[in-house]
């Protein structure tokens, strides 16, 4: 034990008041996130898309005895999610964006983890506020959507691995990154777009910890109870639709990376033709959507007029979008690495097209009910609404805020930082992967935002620790400059 005169030293006060004035600071910046999102919710009707009916039947369906049957390209964590909350609270979809917000602060927390693990107290707090406040991310709490849930499962994970990588320096890293798989295959049941994450986390530890031994054991724990949680979902999926795999989707992707942006991709039979009926068949529904410029009925009409199954679908679409890149790679690469620029830039808060898209769409009728519709106190606070959404909108800070995240993530070029590195290779390789197999699709960024700004933070803290150096040299030169002229005349 030490002694009193250890425990009342100077140092100690001052490492005792460094810690109070750290979790003053956090506290402030948690109530300004749950402040934010408070006072955006009781004024915003829940927000929806065409997309959002397939997250809610699933869940609707097992709290009132019918069964849970997601379609394949829907992981189930996110329908669960909906079901119980709707469950235990009530069906009213206000409540579940409530719960959604409730996420988003505690998201501000695990930014704050990530920041401090890799850029100390400041860069937590830099990465935590920008968080609180970031329009985007609040309006994406507000979606009948997956991403409030997946930005948390995503944050967690990235916090345990960091914290397993700064313990294996020690030899003590295997439970904490055990944690990272685990809370890593519950992202990926919420978005496969997490198996990606694994994979460059996996990869990414022999040059983090210091021996081999250390560094194979994490792997073989983060990616064992990353496979606990995920395969027999993986299992489920092959005994009801014959794909072993989380989910399916890519042949819907690449549909839409091929259709919906661009018209000049070549959906032609190759030379030697189709090796089947149903094929050929295939290419003409496809190419009549893209002649519509949209893929979202591409899937259900192959479904209909094919009279085949859903993973026969998924098949037949990536099958032709395949030939089809194949066929003009070029293009296709140019294409991807303008829209990773345009996706990272994102586009600013538009308030009104969030408010709105209910108007158009039409639920099934059992859950008719739940279809929000804005009330007339909403419609009155939606000015008020759109402040708070704008507070901090990133995409209107884009080239800064780029420039300060690749600054924080080139930190990690020296070896105690190397973790920052890693984390700018993970949403480099995230927004490329949406860009590649998707196109833009806008809510796919957010997710990767508390990340971004944690790397954003370390480029703060990189520049103000330059420009202090530099002061902190100019007032030694003009010092010795001084002393020189001072002792000129004596000698």
């Amino acid at each position: 034990m030490g002694s009193p005169a250890a425990v009342s030293s100077p140092a100690s006060w001052r490492a005792l008041a460094g810690i109070h004035g750290a979790l003053l600071a956090l506290t402030g910046v948690l109530l300004l996130a749950l402040l934010v999102r408070l006072a955006f919710s009781f004024r915003a009707p829940p927000f929806v898309v065409n997309d959002s009916l397939s997250y809610l039947l699933p869940g609707f369906d097992l709290i009132h005895g019918g069964g849970f049957n997601p379609i394949l390209k829907r992981p189930p964590l996110y329908s669960l999610f909906v079901g119980g909350v709707l469950g235990l609270f009530g069906e009213d979809l206000r409540l579940l964006m409530l719960v959604q917000h409730l996420l988003g602060v505690v998201t501000v927390v695990l930014t704050y983890g990530i920041g401090r693990l890799l850029f100390g107290v400041a860069g937590g707090l830099i990465a935590a506020l920008l968080t609180a406040i970031s329009g985007p991310i609040v309006v994406t709490e507000h979606y009948l959507m997956s991403e409030a849930l997946f930005t948390l499962l995503l944050a967690a994970g990235v916090l345990s691995y960091l914290g397993g990588v700064r313990a294996g320096r020690r030899g003590t890293s295997l439970g904490l990154l055990a944690l990272a798989g685990a809370l890593l295959g519950l992202a990926a049941l919420t978005r496969p777009i997490a198996q990606l994450v694994l994979l460059i986390l996996a990869a990414g530890l022999p040059f983090l910890l210091p021996r081999w031994r250390p560094a194979l054991f994490g792997i073989v724990g983060l990616v064992a109870t990353f496979l606990v949680v995920a395969v027999p979902w993986m299992a489920r999926n092959q005994a009801v639709h014959g794909a072993f795999t989380i989910a399916g989707g890519s042949g819907e992707g690449l549909a839409v990376r091929t259709i919906r942006y661009e018209q000049r991709f070549d959906f032609r039979a190759p030379p030697e033709g189709d090796p089947d009926q149903t094929v050929s068949r295939a290419r003409r529904i496809y190419r009549d959507e893209a002649e519509d410029g949209s893929a979202f009925e591409l899937r259900q009409r192959l479904i209909d007029e094919l009279g085949v199954p859903e993973v026969e679908a998924e098949r037949l679409m990536r099958s032709i979008a395949l030939q089809a890149i194949l066929r003009q790679p070029d293009y296709y690469l140019r294409g991807t690495a303008e829209m990773f620029v345009t996706t990272f830039v994102g586009r600013p808060v538009r308030l009104r097209q969030d408010w709105l898209p209910w108007r158009n769409i039409a639920w099934e009728e059992r859950v008719q009910h739940l279809l929000p519709e804005p009330t007339a106190v909403e419609e009155r606070g939606f000015g008020a609404a759109e402040r708070l959404a704008t507070l901090y909108d990133p995409a209107r800070v884009a080239p800064l805020l780029a420039v300060l995240a690749v600054v924080g993530a080139l930190t990690g070029i020296r070896t105690d930082r190397r973790p920052a590195l890693l984390i700018g290779l993970l949403v480099l390789a995230v927004l490329l992967a949406g860009a590649a197999l998707i196109g833009i699709e806008w809510r796919y960024r957010f997710p990767l935002d508390p990340l971004i700004n944690v790397l954003a933070a370390g480029g703060v803290m990189a520049v103000v620790g330059l420009a202090a150096g530099a002061v902190r040299r100019s007032v030694l030169w003009r010092g010795e400059q001084s002393v020189t002229r001072a002792a000129g005349p004596a000698s």
